[in-house]
């Protein structure tokens, strides 16, 4: 089966950037639901330097893309994350001139991809979209958002644009971390699922790196991250205390391990209390 179209644009994500002393690291990919229609145009020119009457060098520039990313809606949380508006003590929300963009690493798939293949863009930038609306009339047509963006190498690596298809190692935890050329493919090799408030023990999570040298950055549970003094790191193993989870409420509850590199890996803990 060939690819022929694309069509379906689904799963967008972001993952916002930060510098730090020319270093550069993208956060942990959030969701934006509700993705229409996304169009890039190749930015760039032709260099040429004459000699001899002829044309003695020339040369195609890379810097990137430009173009647009419409949505059903944009959520507060990427206005907020990305666009810099601000939340006050009452809970709304609103932008400000004084207001920075943050750069972000933009990943997305197309449904109609024969290939299934998943991509990401590591430098992206968007404009503030356009607010706009229209009267009710006697048909309902639905308004989208839209945003202009541009789409350029990364500050560190060059790098504009990464593909990663069905197969390959890191499809399955695309989501999960932003991939980097080459990054290790991090894996559970075991770990406890479940902790019985009447019978209390620590949870212990055995992972495994195809690099050697990777480490864990953070360990969430259910979004928010635990505290170091809670953990117990040996290479890319974790143990966490069994105080963490007496509190919790009975049921299913999702430990992410995060790595300085590579992918993300997460285990469902479930939480249950057994009859004395």
């Amino acid at each position: 089966m060939s690819n022929k179209i694309k069509f379906g644009l689904k799963n967008v994500h972001y993952a916002v950037i930060t510098e730090t002393d020319g270093v550069i690291t993208y956060g942990t990919p959030k969701s934006i639901p509700g993705a229409v229609n996304l169009t890039l145009d190749a930015a760039g020119e032709s260099v040429q330097f004459y000699a001899d009457d002829s044309v003695y060098f020339e040369e195609n520039t890379n810097d990137g893309y430009t173009g647009s990313l419409e949505m059903a809606l944009i959520p507060d949380e990427f206005r907020v994350d990305v666009l810099g508006y601000e939340v006050d003590s009452n809970g709304t929300i609103g932008e400000n001139k004084d207001a920075k963009v943050k750069k972000f690493a933009l990943m997305f798939e197309f449904d109609g991809d024969a290939k299934k293949t998943r991509h990401v863009f590591y430098n992206v930038l968007a404009a503030r979209p356009t607010i706009s609306g229209s009267t009710r009339t006697n048909t309902k047509e639905p308004q989208t958002e839209t945003m202009n963006i541009t789409a350029r190498p990364a500050i560190d690596t060059g790098d504009v644009h990464w593909k990663v298809k069905q197969g390959d190692a890191p499809y399955d935890t695309f989501y999960t971390a932003v991939y980097l050329k080459n990054a290790p493919t991090n894996t559970i090799e075991s770990a406890d699922d479940e902790f019985d408030k009447n019978d209390p023990a620590d949870i212990i999570i055995d992972c495994a790196s195809t690099d050697g040298n990777n480490e864990i950055k953070n360990v969430l549970l259910d979004g928010l991250p635990i505290a170091g003094v809670k953990l117990t790191i040996v290479g890319v193993d974790v143990t966490i205390d069994q105080s963490v989870f007496a509190g919790l409420a009975l049921g299913n509850h999702e430990i992410k391990v995060e790595f300085l590199k590579g992918n993300a890996v997460t285990v469902i803990i479930t939480v249950k209390e057994t009859t004395p």
